[in-house]
């Protein structure tokens, strides 16, 4: 009981100080993080390669176009002499093609010829 009397007695004593404010007399953080035993752990199994997709996502492209490539691989389906008529197809279309260009081209050489006769006389 003494004890107490002579602790109360000597605090009143003491001349008293404002409060302190946490930020500015609190005593600072000395460590913030670690890596302490991470690299350990993250080798334990093994640091391994993300896997690669076999097919690309379609999420995100645009639908028509992944609705129409859809329809396109279906179109290309075929047996064996399908294949064939459509190669003799496109070799007679190929041909088609160039003999047309040849006589564009013949044509629009004649075009230049006569312009230029014309600009001479």
């Amino acid at each position: 009981f003494g004890s107490r009397y002579v602790c109360a007695v000597q605090s009143a004593k003491l001349p008293r100080t404002p409060p302190r404010s946490s930020s500015s007399s609190a005593m600072a953080k000395s460590k913030n993080h670690t890596g302490n035993n991470q690299v350990y752990k993250n080798h334990r199994n093994g640091i391994k390669k993300t896997r690669r997709p076999k097919k690309m996502s379609m999420q995100g492209m645009n639908c028509k176009f992944v609705r129409n490539q859809a329809f396109a691989k279906r179109g290309m389906n075929c047996t064996p002499e399908e294949k064939e008529q459509r190669l003799v197809a496109q070799k007679e279309a190929q041909k088609k093609m160039e003999e047309k260009k040849v006589t564009e081209r013949a044509e629009r050489l004649k075009e230049l010829e006569e312009g230029a006769k014309a600009t001479k006389k």
